[in-house]
This record gives structure tokens, sequence and C-alpha cells, in this order.
């Protein structure tokens, strides 16, 4: 009986770990981001784009999506970081609305590309992890 009930652990343990999802997801990761990155971000989310998104991410209806708690940003990040890196005139659905505006070339670099993208995906209630610079590059690729 005892040599059952090993075989029937072994075999259960060997179940739950073939089932595990072990496919590797590159973004986002839930390391913390460093205060000094947050701040450099917030400067540049300042500069480049606060204008149209507004100070809390905002957006401006009907026109400029909402950044703080965006499903769009949520569940669509790699799109995101293209059309900030590459600009769009794309529609997109943002919590149930549809935006359709132009988005412009942010001109910005990796580095700053992935430390405006830190901030704002820390920020205003969102808590959706960071980027690192290796998928920065890797997201740029797929265009």
């Amino acid at each position: 009986m005892t040599k059952f009930k090993l075989i029937f652990i072994i075999l259960s343990v060997f179940s739950v770990f073939s089932c595990t999802n072990t496919e590797k997801k590159s973004i986002p990761n839930k390391k913390v981001v460093p205060k000094l990155e947050m701040e450099q971000g917030g400067q540049i989310f300042r500069a480049k784009c606060m204008n149209c998104h507004k100070r809390n991410g905002e957006g401006l209806d009907p026109t400029y999506p909402p950044l703080a708690k965006s499903d769009f940003l949520k569940n669509n990040i790699e799109d995101a970081v293209r059309m900030v890196k590459f600009g769009s005139s794309q529609k997109i659905k943002v919590n149930g609305v549809t935006y359709q505006s132009y988005m412009p070339e942010s001109g910005l670099s990796d580095e700053d590309l992935r430390l405006v993208f830190n901030y704002i995906l820390n920020s205003w209630g969102n808590e959706y992890g960071n980027l690192d610079l290796e998928t920065i590059k890797a997201i740029k690729k797929k265009r």
C-alpha cells in the first residue's frame, strides 16, 4: 500500500508541474521602479505627454485617452510602446470609449521611452509592472 501512495504522490506532483505554464512573458515584470527613475520618467512625461494626457493621466475626452487605470495600456503594452515611439493614428478603445486621434512620434531614446513608460505604468493607481531596456528594443523590432 505504501508503494501505491508514493506512486500517487509522485504522479500528482508531476501532473501539477507539467500543467504549469512555462511560457516566459517578456512584459511587464513586477520589480519596483527606483525612486530616481520614477522622477526621471515623470519629468519626461511632463515635457512630452502631459499636454494631451493631462497631469494626472486622465486624458481629455473625446480626443486624448486616459493613461490612469487604462485597460488598453494594461492589456496592450507592446502596441502602446510602438504608438509612442513611432506615432499612430489607429483607433483604440480605452475603458469602453473609442479614440482616434493622431499620436505624434515621440522622438524619445529607448532609455527615455523605458523611463516614461515605467512612470506611466506605476502612476495614478496603475500597477502594471515595468519594462527593461531589452524589452523596449524587442518591442520596437516587432513593428
